[in-house]
């Protein structure tokens, strides 16, 4: 039996992410890995969704670079004293996702 292998992009930079929230509001944070099917997101405040929610964000891999839009789902959402976190599972578009690919090969 074959395992199963996962792309991701884990590395020392950063991934900026910004979540656009259903009221318009933008929920900043970021990420250290990030998978062909979503990512983990430590907030930088307390975020307005909860999960389930779909969200529009857009990632920046690298500064000076242009970001990536994506959509996704809320997979959950946990908040501990002052750390605020966030599961996402992609829903983008295939137009999304390809622009998405080369990242996650680098």
């Amino acid at each position: 039996m074959q395992a199963a292998i996962a792309v991701a992009v884990e590395s020392e930079r950063t991934v900026r992410i910004w979540i656009e929230e259903r009221d318009g509001s933008i929920a900043r944070g970021s990420a250290t890995a990030v998978t062909a099917g979503g990512t983990r997101v430590r907030l930088d405040a307390k975020p307005g969704f909860d999960s389930g929610h779909e969200v529009s964000l857009r990632l920046c891999f690298q500064p000076g670079a242009p970001s990536v839009a994506m959509s996704a789902r809320v997979a959950w959402v946990r908040s501990a004293g002052a750390t605020n976190e966030c599961g996402l599972e992609w829903t983008g578009s295939a137009e999304q996702r390809a622009a998405l690919a080369p990242w996650l090969v680098a």
